[in-house]
């Protein structure tokens, strides 16, 4: 998927998209608690969110960056099922806007696969047990 920006999309296939908490120039991914110290440095809808929920709630956050404009994109905030709580877009050019967007899908799309991986794999194990259940001398006489 193309975002319509051209940078965007150079950033992207340079850095990809984090999937696990860390850095670079484009990107941050990081994990809160519930009333985490370091949600002083996000938004204000997300930092009320993360202060007013309780130690045993986690949200990851994740940032965009423009590094050749040295500015923030967006911030999407997820709880831990995935689903996208908050997002807050750091530009008003409709053009950015529309790319802020996409980044957003192409953020739930991957999250939806990460979630149908993580459930086929568990399909597939249930079905491993099946067979060695089925293989016993117990079902087998």
């Amino acid at each position: 998927m193309t975002t319509g920006v051209k940078a965007v999309d150079q950033l992207i296939e340079k850095f990809g998209i984090l999937s696990s908490p860390g850095q670079d120039k484009f990107q941050r991914l990081t994990h809160l608690f519930g009333g985490d110290k370091r949600a002083d440095s996000l938004p204000f809808c997300m930092y009320q969110k993360v202060m007013g929920a309780p130690v045993s709630r986690r949200f990851t956050v994740h940032h965009f960056y423009l590094p050749y404009k040295n500015c923030k994109l967006a911030s999407f905030m997820f709880n831990e099922k995935g689903e996208l709580i908050e997002q807050v877009y750091f530009t008003k050019m409709s053009r950015m806007v529309n790319v802020c967007r996409k980044l957003q899908r192409i953020l739930l799309e991957e999250k939806d696969l990460r979630e149908y991986a993580s459930q086929g794999m568990l399909q597939q194990g249930k079905r491993q047990k099946d067979r060695e259940w089925a293989q016993t001398e117990q079902f087998a006489a």
